[in-house]
């Protein structure tokens, strides 16, 4: 398994994490979503400590195209995380100020949504990234 395909399960995982959470905030029962997040935390931990052992990374990539997509997919997850956050934030500051009589709360599950889906927008940015960056060859350092 070469390292992008690890990103892209990766983020299949992350996503299918953000949609567990997303399920707690539709359905309201927290325990459908508390046990599809706990089985999805614990892929996403089992994948990490995979990678680890099995393709034993002492040193993993370190080029400087990969690092730089690696820098601009986090700079663009976290900003698009901060866009979304203030979005919400202004969403239910209005209702709240519209609706005096009745208290809009943000659900508790949908700042993890959020985080979760921020991780899988990084990792398929970085897999962009490098798919437009690369010239044919696999790079499977």
């Amino acid at each position: 398994m070469t390292f992008n395909r690890y990103i892209l399960l990766r983020a299949v995982i992350e996503t299918v994490g953000a949609l567990s959470c997303a399920l707690q905030i539709i359905m309201r029962n927290d325990v459908v979503g508390l046990v599809a997040t706990v089985v999805v935390a614990l892929a996403w931990a089992g994948g990490e400590l995979w990678v680890v052992m099995v393709l034993r990374r002492n040193n993993p990539r370190r080029d400087e195209l990969s690092d730089l997509h690696q820098s601009l997919a986090m700079q663009f997850a976290l900003i698009a995380l901060i866009a979304v956050l203030v979005a919400v934030g202004f969403v239910y500051t209005i209702l709240n100020l519209l609706s005096p009589y009745w208290l809009h709360v943000i659900p508790p599950m949908l700042l993890p949504a959020l985080a979760m889906a921020a991780l899988a927008l990084s990792d398929v940015r970085y897999l962009w990234l490098e798919r437009s960056g690369a010239d044919g060859d696999d790079d499977e350092d």
